[in-house]
Order: C-alpha cells, then structure tokens, then sequence
C-alpha cells in the first residue's frame, strides 16, 4: 500500500495489519502515526497500485461491500 504521492509503502500482513519498519496496527493508526497526526482514515490515505495508477484502498471495501450486498450477506 501506498500514500497518494507514494511517500510511504506499507506491507498488508497476514493478519490484516499494516506495517512500515517497526511501526504495525490497523491502517488508520499506522497512516496518523507516518504523518505525525493523531488520527486518520486509513480507507482514503492508503491506496494500492491498479492500471492507470494509484487508487484508495476504500475501492476495494466499495467492491467488497456490493459483492455481500449481491451475495445477500
């Protein structure tokens, strides 16, 4: 996972977690502690690579959602 600018990468862990260096924990957590901030909304800050560049990881919980929607989940 990366940043919009591609500042910071991430590694999604097996867990779900994502980890940059020593720093690991849920995708809001470790993208506020990257920028310094006390929080932030890891759906919008992280993004994944796709042809035509660079989209937020909340697409894929977008696609997730209407998949179980469909699934009548």
């Amino acid at each position: 996972l990366y940043d919009a600018k591609k500042r910071w990468a991430a590694k999604v862990r097996a867990d779900g977690t994502v980890a940059i260096g020593d720093s690991a924990g849920s995708i809001h957590k470790v993208g506020a502690e990257v920028q310094g901030l006390d929080a932030c909304n890891g759906w919008t800050f992280w993004h994944y690579e796709r042809s035509g560049g660079l989209t937020p990881i909340d697409e894929l919980r977008r696609i997730a959602r209407l998949g179980m929607e469909r699934a009548g989940a």
